[in-house]
């Protein structure tokens, strides 16, 4: 398996990405089915890591930075979540995912240390994500330094809107600061 940046992302490649979400996604919420694609506009100007077996994506994550929470993917996850928000700028990691044959081989890890590392040289400070993909992957990003900020409220859009609240996770990167958070006793 090879793990790729892509330095450029092409139509067909996204198509490929996009399906490849809501196939991993399908085994998490029945609404995933009910997309072809799974593509928003955070896509054309995102950082994108795609992994490869035989030609083909099976795994993939993304990388968008910014300079407020507000204008962060999938924003509505993170409200009332931080007493004071991650200090710019922001690196949010989203959209990751796995296909099925392909899982419990370390993948995800992969991507979420390249995009930390790439996060880091960007000069990002704070790292941000929100997951409803179960207390499994929260450990394994607390595991990896993030710690819990608190639950976001439900997701409003498909394929995501059928799952419990998304747990929100931060972490710092470069310059130190201090995380400020709701207290969380879930995890």
């Amino acid at each position: 398996m090879e793990l790729r940046e892509l330095s450029k992302i092409d139509d067909p490649l996204l198509q490929k990405i996009g399906r490849l979400r809501v196939e991993a996604w399908q085994t998490k919420t029945s609404r995933a089915a009910e997309m072809e694609t799974w593509i928003d506009e955070f896509d054309l100007t995102a950082r994108h890591w795609v992994v490869f077996q035989n030609g083909l994506p099976v795994a993939a994550a993304r990388l968008s930075v910014h300079e407020a929470l507000e204008d962060i993917p999938d924003a509505e996850s993170y409200l009332g979540v931080f007493r004071k928000n991650p200090p710019a700028l922001i690196a949010s990691l989203n959209r990751l995912v796995v296909a099925p044959c392909a899982r419990g081989l370390g993948l995800s890890k992969r991507l979420d240390v390249a995009r930390l590392r790439a996060a880091e040289q960007m000069g990002c400070r704070s790292a941000v994500l929100s997951t409803a993909s179960g207390s499994g992957r929260v450990k394994q990003l607390v595991g990896w330094g993030f710690a819990v900020a608190g639950e976001g409220p439900r997701f409003k859009n498909p394929p995501l809107c059928h799952l419990g609240a998304p747990v929100v996770l931060s972490r710092e990167i470069g310059l130190a600061w201090k995380l400020n958070c709701k207290p969380v006793s879930r995890f």
